[in-house]
């Protein structure tokens, strides 16, 4: 690994004034009751057992009258109304309390977002999850604040060769190099967290797996916390698709261990080569509210798993009264117009941390339309576009600079997906090629997954509009 940039901070609390504390409970299901594992295809695959547990890691931080708690869980992702959930009940929910909660997107935990179920179309939900998740959040994070001590904090942007660890299976390849880490460190110098920032579906047990897992990132953690402290693992942009590069005819489960091990290490070395000082870290986080329309006609025939409990409004911002299932109803017979398909509410967050700038993005958004990279020079080794794709995407019309990555304004960015919600993947608007009606068909030849489990085209540019003017805005 090349460290292309690298931040040490710490002179200790004096010059930082910033105070952390850091833990993880446990959030495995009860396999006493059903489990449906979220990921790959249209129905769950219900589990047959645990092979390792599942994590919810926390990091809560404090300056001033200012408490940023940050959430990593081993989930495929959780929905607006379930992070509100979890904000209520730890009491997060304030202008100096604020939450950025975060899945890893492991395709072997519960399905917590209601679309795999027994059947295709069946939730596969267990509400009483979802209540001990916010129990067991709050109740850790609440142990955090009577711990918090005083911290310095070093970080590194590092570059990891995706080649053997990552691919994408989406034209454009297009792969995401960076590593960025922070770490904190208590007044004796000791690791308190270390925060690891990679993208990668973390998918590596497989498609057959039925064992609950937290696959390679929960090895990732591991690996980290052998060195001391906590580890928190933020996943980056994983849209396109980037998935983890197994070898074939490996166990999915040494797989992981590989890939989690490769990347811990990596960003450990990162770590260990920062050199340069900052006199003036502080902590900040802000966010913006959005709405989005609901245009692929799959999710409005199940509008109401998509919704699960939160609200919907119409193009003007109202709230509708009419219920999801009606709305589905009307759309299947073909008495809903374009203009009145609802719309559904997310939020886009940064938190600043000395250095470091984190984004927070609801979804699954894909890398070009983070760092570029539609000239092939992030496609390490393989063609940019397949000479056998039936219908490639139109790099003409693709959007050009500045991308997100070039508008942190921090040595140190972080961008983690499928943050404070989860709306799928978030697709460029120029490649979006299959027809978000009549079941998003027609759907062309070759690789279009993505769209049939994205809200439609207009996503990108709301999330990525909010997303600038974030990155635009002063502290």
């Amino acid at each position: 690994m090349a460290v292309i940039a690298s931040l040490l901070l710490g002179l200790g609390a004096a010059v930082w004034g910033l105070d952390a504390a850091a833990g993880k409970v446990d959030i495995t299901p009860d396999m006493s009751r059903p489990v449906y594992l979220a990921g790959f295809g249209a129905a769950g695959r219900r589990a047959l057992g645990v092979h390792d547990p599942l994590y919810a890691r926390l990091l809560m931080m404090r300056e001033g009258s200012r408490t940023v708690a940050l959430v990593g869980v081993d989930l495929l992702g959780l929905g607006r109304g379930e992070v509100e959930a979890v904000r209520e009940a730890s009491g997060f929910k304030g202008a100096g309390r604020r939450l950025f909660l975060a899945a890893t997107h492991v395709h072997s935990g519960p399905d917590t977002v209601g679309l795999w179920g027994p059947l295709p179309g069946v939730s596969g939900v267990d509400p009483s999850y979802l209540k001990m998740l916010a129990e067991r959040i709050a109740a850790g994070l609440a142990r955090l604040e009577a711990r918090l001590e005083p911290v310095s904090l070093e970080a590194c942007l590092g570059r990891l060769e995706p080649r053997g660890l990552c691919a994408d299976l989406r034209d454009p390849a297009v792969l995401d190099p960076g590593l960025p880490a922070l770490r904190l460190r208590d007044r004796s110098g000791r690791p308190l967290a270390t925060v690891v920032n990679w993208s990668c579906h973390p998918e590596a047990s497989g498609r057959g797996n039925r064992l609950i897992t937290a696959d390679y990132p929960g090895e990732l953690c591991a690996e980290v916390e052998r060195g001391g402290g906590e580890c928190l693992f933020l996943n980056g942009a994983i849209g396109g698709l980037l998935t983890a590069q197994t070898g074939p005819g490996r166990d999915g489960f040494s797989e992981a261990r590989r890939i989690g091990r490769a990347v811990a290490r990596a960003a450990l070395r990162g770590l260990a080569g920062s050199t340069a000082k900052d006199p003036r870290p502080a902590l900040g986080f802000r966010s913006r509210g959005i709405k989005v329309p609901v245009e692929n006609s799959l999710y409005l025939v199940f509008l109401r798993q998509l919704a699960n409990g939160r609200a919907l409004y119409d193009a003007q911002g109202r709230v509708l009264a009419e219920p999801a299932w009606r709305i589905s109803l009307r759309h299947s017979l073909g008495r809903l117009e374009p203009g009145q398909r609802p719309w559904v509410e997310s939020e886009v967050s940064v938190v600043d941390i000395g250095p470091v700038r984190l984004l927070g993005v609801p979804g699954e958004i894909f890398p070009e339309l983070v760092i570029g990279g539609y000239d092939g020079r992030l496609s390490f080794g393989r063609p940019l576009v397949k000479a056998s794709n039936p219908a490639p995407p139109q790099l003409s019309r693709a959007p050009g600079p500045p991308y997100l990555a070039g508008l942190f304004g921090k040595p140190v960015p972080m961008l983690a997906g499928q943050a404070n919600d989860e709306l799928g993947y978030i697709v460029p608007e120029y490649d979006f090629k299959a027809s978000p009606r009549l079941l998003m068909r027609p759907r062309p030849e070759g690789d279009h997954y993505e769209e049939t489990n994205s809200l439609g085209p207009s996503a990108a540019r709301i999330v990525l509009g909010a997303a600038r003017s974030l990155l635009a805005a002063p502290r």
